[in-house]
């Protein structure tokens, strides 16, 4: 017990996954803008005509998403604005009846109302600088995919089981091709978590401490074999903690007394982006 301690905290920080896939554009492509959860409500105004509606206005905050529409920013007074939409289902509401009262004013109904169901499939006009300064890309949770590329553990934390000899660790080399299953955990955050499996070739050393088949102490042979598992990764941002557990098989007449054959194996990894480029996502266009 008093080895294990020091082996496993040993691998954890010596340990490496390479992965080799991509974002996809299913998990990284923003749904649209949310405004940024602070307290406060910004003000949106009803299209008319193509232009903001400034007497018929809505407050927005963080409970809606929007996404910016396809068209020109209009400069009123100095102020710009950007047309978006509110995804939704709709009642089908016009949202600019005016009720004209006895003496000749115009009242909108929903002025100053917090968007709504009413409001939803709706366009308004937004201030570009309240999109620039309040709002952050929204995503969808629990999109997935499929991600797959080239894992290497190149070290081996191996269990004392049956017959083998006890714990170590070992620095056999190998690479095989992955495939798994990633999800967004986070509509804001880039967070995945990301089961997979691999099989592949690892070289393995022997020695008469591992292998029957060797008598001689000081004599060290080496072969290839099948390494094979599975493993849970996980993103958090740039740091990319993961766990794998695996087993080998040896091949030829040394592969077969190779004592680890099919025992389990386990590897981590806690790998840090240091140089990850900054990115910057707008809501759909």
């Amino acid at each position: 017990m008093k080895k294990l301690l020091p082996l496993t905290f040993l691998v954890l920080f010596m340990s490496t996954f390479v992965f080799g896939q991509t974002e996809t554009d299913n998990l990284d492509k923003p749904l649209g803008l949310r405004i940024k959860k602070n307290g406060n409500d910004y003000l949106i105004y009803a299209d008319k005509d193509l232009s903001p509606n400034l007497k018929d206005y809505r407050k927005i905050n963080y409970q809606v998403y929007f996404r910016k529409v396809d068209f020109p920013e209009k400069d009123l007074n100095g102020t710009k604005y950007q047309l978006i939409t509110i995804p939704g289902n709709s009642k089908k509401q016009e949202q600019n009846i005016v009720k004209i009262l006895a003496d000749g004013s115009k009242v909108y109904p929903r002025a100053g109302k917090t968007v709504n169901e009413p409001d939803y499939d709706q366009n308004f006009w937004i201030k570009v600088d309240d999109i620039e300064n309040n709002t952050n890309p929204e995503y969808y949770k629990y999109a997935n995919d499929v991600f797959s590329g080239l894992l290497t553990a190149p070290f081996k934390y191996r269990l004392k089981v049956g017959n083998a000899p006890e714990t170590i660790i070992d620095g056999d080399f190998n690479i095989a091709p992955f495939i798994g299953w990633k999800w967004r955990v986070s509509s804001e955050k880039q967070f995945y978590v990301a089961p997979f499996g691999f099989a592949g070739v690892t070289s393995l050393n022997y020695n008469s401490a591992n292998n029957e088949n060797i008598m001689d102490a000081d004599k060290l042979e080496n072969g290839t074999g099948l390494t094979y598992g599975l493993g849970l990764s996980f993103k958090f941002g740039a740091v990319s903690p993961g766990f794998i557990v695996g087993w080998d098989k040896g091949f030829g007449d040394l592969g077969s007394g190779f004592k680890y054959n099919d025992k389990p194996w386990i590897s981590f990894s806690v790998n840090y982006d240091f140089f990850k480029p900054n990115k910057t996502a707008e809501g759909n266009q």
